[in-house]
């Protein structure tokens, strides 16, 4: 809205009256071009309130008012009359002084002020004035003078610099001609070319190299500065030095060889004791490493006679003795335990007589010392065997997998166990008894049943 528009000084009066309480009210008389003459006129077109020519004029309290100066909460209506003739009235631009010529109605002075090339608008930017009343805050020009102002004294604006061809803001340039490493300069000991008498120039990145190789003033040491040579002097009066004083230098280069040869004798003798101590400690640790070899051989030897149990095979060849009077006496038997990777299991077998005499055949999982390492519950497929003794290609067998159900079920039995083993898990109807004890199973009063446990992935 025009009403929210300053001009240079911050006033915000350029279309409108502005009051004491900070409120825009009606036009402003002054920028009429035909000035109002008549009481008549005056009554009619301006606001009895703030004396400003009527915005949407009504009537109030029998007086004429802006719809502005109307008291909140009052109903009111335009006259229409008023806003017609208000409208056709002819009206200068709020910047007539700073040299604008426009003029019109009323109605067009807002839409006028929007493309004022008079008009004080802040730099698109964003640089800040530095004196004066507006110091710190974005600068304001006319509209017209923008461009000119982005283009030559625009702080912020970017500038190509010309040695190194890089995108600079205007007010940053000075200081990065300072670090620029394209930037020319003379050489720190203002030496010259041959020939000529102006200081040399170079590109500030190839000073440090200038001064390491080439430049003749530079101040430097004696080759023979290690050999004990301490005469500085500039690059150019090298020569001369070195000729001058030949003879110095090679009874300096002399001397240090004759010291580098005591020093290198001293340093193999050591190297030599300690070549002879070394191997005699290497004899001392031979003659030890070969008692333990020794030992452990021995060890290995007496280990290598016991029998060891089946781990990480999955697989139980379990011979069981004394059939007959385990199925008389009802006994438990469990066999020895064994591994399924690092799982550690047991299989136990029971003459069941509360199941018809079938024989009850279950897999129990024990403790073991990788518990704190496995993923629990533990899942598997079994399968039980019976071997047949007379055709070995006629054995009993059965297969069966826990599933999703049986975890649900019997969590007790999968999970990590807290005792020696957790209750067992199998099939209560392997095989009767009374077909146990048939000849092609039962051999000499022993059976030999076959467990094979294949592990499930984790569900």
């Amino acid at each position: 809205m025009a009403e929210k528009i300053t001009d240079s000084e911050g006033r915000e009066d350029l279309v409108y009256i502005k009051t004491e309480d900070g409120s825009y009210r009606g036009w402003r008389v002054d920028l009429l071009v035909d000035n109002l003459s008549s009481k008549m006129e005056l009554k009619l077109l301006v606001c009895a309130l703030c004396n400003g020519l009527l915005r949407d004029a009504c009537l109030y309290e029998e007086e004429l008012r802006c719809g502005v100066c109307i008291p909140e909460g009052v109903a009111w209506q335009p006259v229409k009359m008023n806003r017609e003739i208000v409208s056709d009235k002819m009206i200068s631009c709020p910047l007539k002084k700073r040299g604008c010529e426009w003029s019109d109605t009323v109605t067009s002075a807002i839409h006028h002020l929007e493309e004022c090339e008079f008009l004080p608008v802040l730099c698109p930017l964003g640089c800040v004035c530095l004196e004066g009343e507006r110091r710190g805050k974005v600068m304001k020009l006319e509209k017209r003078r923008i461009p000119e102002h982005q283009r030559d004294s625009c702080p912020l604006r970017e500038l190509v610099c010309e040695f190194c061809l890089n995108k600079v803001k205007a007010c940053e340039m000075n200081p990065h001609l300072e670090g620029c490493e394209q930037f020319p300069v003379p050489c720190p000991n203002e030496c010259v070319r041959e020939g000529e008498e102006v200081t040399r120039q170079m590109k500030r990145r190839d000073v440090p190299v200038h001064l390491a190789d080439l430049c003749p003033l530079q101040k430097v040491e004696c080759p023979y500065w290690i050999y004990g040579c301490r005469e500085e002097m500039e690059r150019k009066e090298m020569d001369l030095h070195e000729r001058e004083f030949m003879h110095i230098h090679f009874r300096l280069s002399m001397t240090d060889m004759k010291q580098k040869q005591i020093q290198t004798s001293q340093e193999l003798d050591r190297a030599t004791e300690r070549i002879i101590f070394l191997e005699n400690e290497s004899e001392s640790k031979t003659k030890e490493l070969s008692k333990v070899n020794s030992e452990l051989k021995s060890i290995i030897e007496v280990l290598s006679s016991y029998t060891p149990l089946p781990l990480s095979t999955g697989q139980l060849e379990w011979k069981i003795k004394g059939v007959k009077q385990k199925i008389e006496n009802e006994e438990y038997t469990y066999s020895d335990p064994f591994y399924v990777g690092l799982y550690k299991c047991q299989g136990c077998i029971e003459c069941n007589w509360l199941n018809l005499g079938k024989a009850f055949v279950s897999i129990h999982i024990m403790k073991g010392g990788y518990d704190d390492k496995l993923h629990w519950p533990i899942r598997y497929k079994y399968t039980l065997i019976l071997l047949n003794h007379i055709n070995s290609n006629n054995n009993y067998e059965y297969t069966n997998q826990i599933t999703k159900e049986d975890l649900e079920s019997f969590p007790y039995k999968f999970k990590r166990p807290t005792q020696l083993r957790n209750r067992g898990y199998g099939t209560d109807s392997f095989i009767s008894n009374t077909e146990i004890l048939e000849a092609k199973y039962c051999k000499e009063d022993s059976i030999t049943l076959l467990i094979k446990i294949e592990l499930l992935p984790a569900l």
